[in-house]
């Protein structure tokens, strides 16, 4: 299976961090699950879900928790997954599509007058067109990340946190 690939079945949280992450990760809020198992055979992608049924499926990454915190660091831990530092704010939270470098000017009548002139790096979304910024949410989010000893590797393969 792909590693860097997910198919990820009713748990919206979690597809949204794996996607900040950097990983590709198509999310499946409902449906017939049989369909979710073949789309993940046919995508080569590994499948992740609470559903206690498909536990005893090999290739299928059960999570036990209910808690995100915990299925992020089980996913992680289970798949021994390291995260290219570069590949973090590489995805679209809401579409799963690439993020594209731009400018403030370039947006400036699209996000908050609050952000504007602060500094930061803004990537808008190629398919959805939603903006992204590196404002109060993205240190809450490397918190997060630095709690769950996340390991990052930059350019050189050297481990980071």
């Amino acid at each position: 299976m792909k590693q860097n690939g997910f198919i990820v079945y009713k748990l919206p949280k979690l597809s949204i961090l794996l996607r900040i992450l950097g990983f590709d990760v198509y999310y499946i809020p409902k449906g017939n699950y049989h369909s979710v198992i073949g789309l993940a055979k046919k995508e080569n992608k590994i499948l992740i879900s609470r559903l206690k049924l498909l536990r005893k499926i090999p290739w299928i990454l059960y999570l036990s928790s209910d808690n995100i915190d915990e299925q992020l660091k089980e996913i992680i831990s289970k798949l021994n997954l390291l995260i290219p530092q570069d590949n973090l704010f590489t995805r679209c939270s809401a579409c799963n599509s690439w993020l594209e470098g731009i400018s403030e000017e370039e947006v400036k009548m699209e996000i908050p007058y609050s952000v504007r002139g602060k500094g930061y790096w803004f990537k808008k979304c190629k398919e959805c067109g939603k903006i992204f910024w590196n404002g109060n949410h993205l240190i809450t989010l490397k918190k997060k990340f630095d709690y769950l000893n996340i390991t990052y590797i930059n350019d050189n393969n050297e481990k980071n946190r």
